[in-house]
């Protein structure tokens, strides 16, 4: 390994522990291979915070060396967006941050309806965690149980929910996140009457890790319908179908959901 390499992974395994600084080909090959397994490539090591103040001290190492980083949250994308590229040798070699372990969730504020989690909350958790404070988290996908809240904000996930409370970016109310030269956004206080600056929880909201590693989120919560059906309707054509939805929707009928 090059020296510069060599110090780099040391100081990486100085601020997390050795034992969160993976490197053997058959540990950061989940890690480095995307979810349907069509892209993958190589990297200098995974790397796991369990802090925010974790993150900021790789994210200044890794700036200091002029080491790529790819924030990486359930890996459950689809896109290969997560993964290191696997067309082309990177030099340097990118370093893996894994989120999973910014896994904290808080209590939900009944006053406001919100909630604040770690990035590495699996969404699963969070619909949970929601439904035994008597609320519901909008934002709904297959992948619940290895999906991060922080990948989901990063890639602004749309899920099943979309048409009754709309994509991620409508959820959140606050955010933290790291900077490339380790300096800390943080914007968790939920207020939902502020004019105050840019709308950085809006901007970060489906970035993909390009700007900022988010590892914080304060979200908004739904009251739950007090009951729910499934329709089954036959209809003659699509447009037919989006009438349907129209007509529903204009009398103030709620929907959680639509596939055609």
């Amino acid at each position: 390994m090059h020296a510069a390499n060599l110090h780099l992974v040391e100081r990486l395994r100085s601020i997390v522990g050795p034992s969160h600084v993976l490197q053997a080909s058959d540990e950061v090959a989940s890690y480095a291979t995307d979810w349907t397994r069509r892209w993958s490539g190589p990297c200098l090591c995974v790397v796991r915070p369990s802090s925010t103040a974790e993150v900021v001290a790789i994210m200044r190492a890794c700036s200091e060396s002029n080491t790529p980083v790819i924030p990486q949250g359930g890996n459950t994308s689809m896109v290969g967006g997560s993964v290191p590229s696997g067309e082309v040798q990177e030099c340097p070699l990118p370093v893996i941050i894994s989120l999973l372990r910014l896994n904290w969730i808080g209590e939900v504020d009944q006053f406001s309806g919100q909630l604040s989690a770690g990035a590495g909350a699996l969404l699963g958790h969070v619909q949970r965690r929601s439904a035994e404070a008597g609320w519901r988290y909008g934002v709904d996908l297959a992948a619940r149980e290895s999906a991060t809240l922080g990948g989901t904000v990063a890639t602004n996930a749309g899920g099943i929910n979309v048409i009754a409370y709309g994509m991620t970016r409508a959820q959140i109310t606050g955010i933290q996140a790291v900077l490339p030269n380790g300096e800390v956004i943080d914007h968790m206080h939920g207020m939902l009457k502020d004019n105050t600056g840019y709308d950085l929880a809006s901007l970060l909201c489906g970035s993909e890790g390009t700007l900022a590693v988010i590892t914080a989120v304060r979200v908004r919560l739904h009251r739950p319908p007090p009951a729910t059906s499934v329709g089954l309707v036959g209809v003659d054509s699509y447009e037919s179908s989006l009438r349907l939805v129209a007509a529903a929707r204009a009398c103030g009928f709620p929907m959680l959901a639509m596939e055609v």
